[in-house]
């Protein structure tokens, strides 16, 4: 028996997907795959970042634009940016992130991650999936390399009619609900789905959630790619610029 526990865990180990991409909070040195920079998220647990992303407190879209000049001549690495920003129009935060260099663009934070009262009260000031899109599907129009979030098979459709082709699955934690944990997994697995039916060519990437474990093992083994959250690991060579790489 106990030699079969260790061939079933041997198995899992083993049937974990090398990550292709990371999510960081500062810009390495060097990069291995494709690399989220979000210094939003600096010092946070995947968990909690999942919400405070968020919420009104500090500027993501400030902490990003800090790192101008920063930011290599590499459409591998990604900038990380509240889409939805009210205070940030589209003309305006996408001309300066072109004038800070970047080459591409991700919407980390993101309210796809908020539900209920929640999600409803931003929305009626005009924070929205819906508005992220659309800043998103600008962004591609003026030339920057898009990365759409989504978690549900519904969101997924939404991306791909926004006219975007390459997606970020991201299952949201459900800290202390294993049931709930099971129907976010569940729901970000029909994003695949709905992605690849909806227009088969369109690259999809998995976030692997550190709160989910074994049970989105489904929803990687489905994606194209796998990233991982690597913000606490990225402090080592926080102020060296990247190199590029290939993506």
């Amino acid at each position: 028996m106990t030699h079969e526990i260790g061939d079933a865990c041997g198995d899992l180990v083993a049937a974990q997907p090398a990550a292709t991409g990371h999510i960081v909070d500062r810009i390495p040195a060097r990069r291995d795959g494709l690399l989220i920079v979000c210094p939003h998220f600096a010092g946070l647990r995947a968990g909690a970042a999942d919400l405070v992303g968020c919420l009104p407190i500090g500027d993501a879209n400030g902490a990003t634009l800090a790192l101008a000049g920063a930011f290599p001549d590499d459409p591998g690495i990604h900038a990380a940016i509240f889409a939805a920003d009210p205070f940030r129009p589209a003309p305006v935060l996408l001309t300066a992130l072109r004038d800070a260099g970047i080459r591409a663009v991700v919407n980390l934070p993101t309210v796809a991650t908020v539900a209920g009262g929640l999600a409803r009260a931003l929305g009626h000031a005009g924070v929205d999936y819906a508005a992220e899109l659309a800043v998103l599907a600008e962004a591609g129009r003026r030339g920057l390399d898009v990365l759409a979030v989504v978690t549900t098979g519904e969101q997924g459709r939404q991306a791909v009619a926004a006219g975007l082709r390459r997606v970020l699955v991201y299952p949201v934690a459900a800290a202390g609900d294993p049931a709930e944990g099971e129907r976010r997994a569940a729901a970000a697995l029909d994003a695949v789905r709905a992605v690849r039916a909806a227009a088969p060519a369109t690259e999809i990437l998995a976030f692997r959630h550190p709160d989910h474990g074994a049970r989105i093992a489904p929803l990687l083994a489905a994606a194209d790619g796998v990233v991982d959250w690597a913000v606490d690991r990225a402090a080592a060579s926080r102020d060296a610029p990247a190199q590029p790489a290939g993506r």
